[in-house]
């Protein structure tokens, strides 16, 4: 009888020592609890309201034992100073709290330097693995100079057959023309009408007093002029009485007012 009483004591020691305990923890950083008893039925997190909570508990894992369970638990601080346990937990069943834990939790802002993550090393990155820039720049400068070649010789083509059109003919070229026609009686009304234009504009230029006279009053006029009047002359010999004898060198000194 007096073992069995003993050793109930000793048990009840051994669960009020599981009970309480104070554990301390960086701000932030987890720590593991194993093995911790809370007798009664199962236990789970109070749900937080709104993220709003001092300590994060997770429940890793629920053991069975006497009267109770035992529960591994992650926790984790989030605002610093002293926390009980009891105020996160509660029973599944009733959903009453657990109001009989003296356990608390102190979160500190000293963290220990071993705690710290290490930084992890850098990795070297050796040039080869860089994406090959210098293979893209080589690739790019030929790709421009192939299109640079092409413009050149399309250019250099387009140079040779390119043949310039001739130039107009100038007045003496065009009355050489007329005149010889003229001089044989082959020249046609439209061709007589062009020679009468070309003729008249051409000392309409030099005489700007023939401007404002009809193109009759001004051939009376280029009769008496020095320069026009051979011409003139022969062009009204020639309407009556053809002269296919006529040689160049004649036609040419009929043109000589003409000439630039």
């Amino acid at each position: 009888m007096i073992r069995l009483l003993l050793f109930i004591l000793l048990s009840l020691h051994a669960h009020g020592s599981k009970l309480s305990f104070e554990r301390s923890s960086p701000l932030g950083l987890p720590t593991t609890i194993t093995d911790y008893y809370i007798p009664g039925s199962k236990v789970e997190v109070i749900p937080r309201k709104n993220s709003d909570s001092s300590l994060v508990i997770r429940i890793l894992q629920t053991k069975p034992a006497a009267d109770g369970f035992r529960y591994d638990l992650e926790v984790y601080g989030l605002d610093p100073g002293t926390h009980k346990l009891s105020d996160f937990l509660r029973y599944v069943d009733t959903k009453s709290p657990i109001s009989h834990l003296p356990a608390t939790f102190q979160i500190t802002t000293q963290y220990p330097l071993e705690t710290l993550p290490k930084p992890s090393e850098l990795e070297t990155v050796s040039p080869e693995k860089l994406g090959g820039y210098k293979k893209l720049v080589i690739a790019l400068g030929l790709f421009w100079l192939v299109i640079l070649l092409l413009i050149i010789f399309y250019r250099k083509k387009q140079i040779a057959d390119f043949t310039a059109p001739p130039p107009p003919p100038s007045l003496h070229e065009k009355l050489h023309v007329l005149v010889t026609n003229a001089s044989r009686g082959n020249l046609t009304d439209h061709e007589r009408a062009n020679l009468e234009r070309l003729v008249l504009g051409h000392w309409k230029e030099k005489i700007p007093a023939l401007e404002k006279l009809p193109p009759a009053r001004a051939l009376v006029q280029l009769r008496a002029h020095p320069e026009a009047s051979p011409l003139i002359l022969k062009l009204e010999e020639w309407l009556h009485a053809p002269k296919t004898t006529l040689s160049q060198n004649d036609i040419s000194t009929l043109l000589i007012p003409f000439r630039k």
